[in-house]
């Protein structure tokens, strides 16, 4: 991914620098996009995220499930948009002018994901991370890979690789029977 080419071109920079000293706090830190969503907050990895924007003006797709906005127009490319709690929970969420779109690009896929609001880059100290969903919707869990603790909220890490994945996002038409 170009994010991902871009970061270690920074990371590499900072390296070739002789006045440049790694802290223990940069080793032990791990950085995402954070978003909130279905009232619950959650990180993804920065590799993952293309681009955040507000959402799109979009065309309706027929004969497409209801969680499927439509298809936009992002600078020439076809950005399929969704509705990512309503994918998750079968419940449209409402509108809300904080709602922004994370945009996926993965393989040959563009994927505009709505999310309640997105929050900025969070960094998280690595000795704060657990494996284990306590409290998390069993809709979530297959996309979701541990949590950080940090003043006093779980950030679960979303992963989109893993929604990208699945066949019931990826084949999103409605199945008629003739």
């Amino acid at each position: 991914m170009a994010a991902n080419g871009f970061i270690e071109l920074l990371r590499l920079s900072k390296r070739g620098n002789k006045n440049y000293v790694t802290t223990e706090n940069e080793v032990n830190r791990w950085s995402g996009i954070a978003f909130e969503m279905m009232g619950q907050y959650f990180v993804a990895p920065l590799g993952e995220v293309t681009e955040v924007i507000y959402p799109p003006k979009y065309t309706p797709v027929p004969n497409t499930q209801n969680w499927v906005m439509g298809l936009a127009n992002i600078r020439g490319r076809l950005l399929s948009v969704s509705d990512l709690a309503h994918y998750v929970s079968g419940h449209s969420s409402a509108y809300s002018p904080t709602q922004k779109v994370m945009c996926i690009s993965h393989q040959d896929h563009y994927v505009g994901l709505v999310v309640d609001q997105v929050l900025g880059i969070q960094h998280f100290n690595k000795k704060s991370f657990f494996s284990k969903h306590n409290d998390l919707d069993s809709n979530l869990q297959e996309y979701c890979q541990g949590y950080f603790h940090q003043h006093n909220q779980q950030w679960h890490i979303f992963l989109f690789s893993r929604l990208l994945q699945n066949p019931k996002f990826m084949n999103a038409s409605i199945k008629f029977i003739n």
